[in-house]
């Protein structure tokens, strides 16, 4: 079986094989790949990479160099005394700024229940961890009540993709609001929008639900009918909405957990949750077929966008069809975002089904459902006429809501999909990362942007990296993923003028000019400057400082002589080393 440069590079960052098969797989790329994978390790783990020439021959090795190692993130047990004053001077600083928000965080809570204060929640960062309280919107920024403006890469959870208040919306909107807006009635915008959405997609039929998780339940519902199967396999890392029949947690030995309080095991117990590219979990999906109702998966992973396992993807296609499990796309992020096709379009991969929701619904509470008729049609049982003999050729999947088919979130739809086809004519051949259309430009864009951060981050030495696809882009703290540094550094964002979301996705839109990417870039830079010098990143421990060009857990006390020797080895068996002394790191750091 295929094994790809994306499937070595996600199992030796998320330590899903042990080191004698991440060699194995290692050896059976090519060269060429074999450097894809170390440059892919060097970027998120800040590994310095030998050099080669034209040919892959290794260089003459310069004379032994201390390597610095990445800096260490500081924990919210350790802190000091002058960085508690340094946080309480911050505190006082961000309270000034935003005056009427922390009050208003403070003073509402006692009526208004809201699950993200508690998102992040650090005890030394208490303070000033509270929501902003907006005042107006518009573009690219957010206004909030006490006056300031931010650049808002926040995208409202993914949702704003053409920027806050754009004309074209708010003009469909105001019009149906002249006209009346009631909720079950068909109307030609509903009709229009279910043609042109699925002329954008390429699917066959749509529906409308009332919200992405929704959309995501009614799809895996409509997959059980179809199959009379009950099983659902979900990816470690995807997201699916709040729904308990796509919501639960792996457990040691594999077994699916309910995710929390209030969530039954009786849905867990339906669910089979694999690591997403992994090859090895493509036998025990066919071996188990005859269970499993269908596939669910984000085709890029909206929680680790650089999980792109394209080969791993096209092999799923091929069981899926072969073994009749219905295969769902889980494009509530990347649809429309990531081109008119989605992620679908980058992949060049049909799924059954697909849901969508988000970019879409243009701000609106959308979910959306949209596939082939033969399982589209178990919703109202197929198309059929009026002055003859047919009849509804399946029995029905119950699906039902008084929103769905809400005529302002139609309009909004129909109004993005005619914007849809008015910034990209290219049809089915857009292909979201090279197109000249405005998505392309703004996918391009984002690459650039998280490029120059990264290596800013490189610089300055800090365990942070940006993972990104199309204009999704997130945030990794790699030694402490969710630590006191995550938390102080949105903080740090704010006050220097940039809105993030406490989700840990960020986005880019169409609103977005050069001088507001600018900014965010600034800010980014800043904001660990200022990290830095108040000492939330620290020095590793001397013994971690190795020689340059040999493998951290290797280093022998003749160091010269190691590096001549090594100089005139084939600089394959130079990454061998260095593959295996990442994977002592990773170990080392908890990944």
């Amino acid at each position: 079986m295929a094994i790809s440069v994306d499937d070595v590079l996600e199992n030796i960052l998320a330590r899903k094989i042990d080191r004698q098969d991440a060699m194995r797989r290692f050896d059976e790329l090519s060269d060429e790949e074999k450097s894809r994978v170390m440059l892919g390790l060097r970027t998120r783990l800040n590994v310095e990479e030998a050099g080669a020439d034209a040919d892959g021959a290794a260089e003459a090795a310069p004379a032994p160099a201390a390597r610095p190692s990445t800096l260490k993130s500081v924990h919210e047990g350790d802190i000091s005394d002058a960085q508690k004053a340094y946080l309480a001077g911050l505190s006082q600083r961000f309270a000034t700024r935003a005056a009427k928000s922390k009050h208003n965080a403070l003073v509402h809570q006692k009526h208004f229940v809201d699950q993200r204060k508690v998102a992040g929640l650090k005890r030394p960062l208490k303070s000033m961890q509270f929501q902003l309280t907006y005042d107006r919107a518009e573009g690219p920024y957010l206004y909030d009540v006490d006056g300031n403006r931010y650049v808002d890469i926040t995208g409202d959870n993914g949702v704003n993709f053409f920027g806050h208040q754009p004309q074209f919306i708010k003009d469909a909107l105001i019009r149906r609001l002249e006209q009346g807006y009631p909720l079950v009635a068909y109307s030609e915008d509903l009709f229009e929008s279910a043609r042109l959405f699925c002329e954008i997609t390429g699917h066959e039929r749509m529906v409308y639900a009332q919200t992405g998780t929704e959309a995501v339940m009614w799809a895996t519902r409509m997959a059980r009918a179809a199959t009379g199967k009950r099983k659902v396999v979900i990816y470690d890392g995807s997201y699916h909405g709040l729904s308990d029949n796509v919501l639960a947690i792996r457990g040691r030995n594999g077994v699916t957990l309910s995710a929390g309080l209030g969530m039954l095991q009786e849905f867990a117990d339906q669910l089979i949750i694999l690591d997403y590219g992994d090859h090895s979990n493509l036998e025990f999906i066919e071996k188990n077929a005859a269970d499993i109702a269908c596939v669910l998966t984000e085709p890029v992973q909206s929680r680790f966008p650089a999980r792109q396992p394209v080969e791993y993807l096209q092999e799923l296609r091929r069981i899926t069809l072969e073994k009749d499990i219905v295969l769902i796309f889980d494009e509530m992020v990347t649809g429309f975002r990531a081109g008119r096709r989605g992620a679908e379009g980058f992949y060049k991969i049909k799924p059954d089904i697909a849901t969508y929701g988000k970019v879409s619904g243009g701000g609106m509470p959308t979910g959306i459902i949209a596939g082939l008729a033969k399982y589209m049609d178990y919703v109202d049982g197929g198309v059929w006429g009026f002055d003859d003999n047919s009849m509804p050729s399946l029995r029905r999947a119950v699906m039902a809501g008084t929103h769905t088919q809400n005529s302002l979130k139609v309009s909004a739809t129909l109004a993005v999909c005619r914007e849809m086809l008015r910034i990209c004519d290219r049809g089915g051949s857009c292909d979201p990362m090279t197109c000249d259309c405005a998505i392309g430009v703004l996918n391009r864009k984002t690459d650039a942007m998280c490029a120059e951060i990264n290596a800013n981050f490189a610089a300055a030495r800090v365990p942070m990296a940006l993972e990104h696809f199309s204009s999704l882009f997130r945030l990794f703290i790699t030694d402490d993923p969710y630590g006191l540094t995550r938390e102080l550094f949105i903080i740090l964002l704010k006050i220097n003028g940039v809105e993030t979301s406490t989700s840990g996705n960020n986005f880019l839109n169409l609103s977005h000019k050069d001088e507001d990417i600018r900014a965010v870039i600034e800010a980014f830079r800043k904001s660990v400057d200022e990290m830095v010098e108040h000492g939330f990143f620290l020095e590793p421990p001397v013994e971690e400082i190795v020689p340059e060009h040999l493998p951290a857990a290797a280093a022998p006390a003749s160091a010269p002589a190691a590096v001549a020797q090594e100089s005139a080895r084939p600089q394959i068996e130079i990454l061998r080393e260095r593959i295996l002394a990442d994977l002592r790191s990773l170990n080392g750091k908890g990944h």
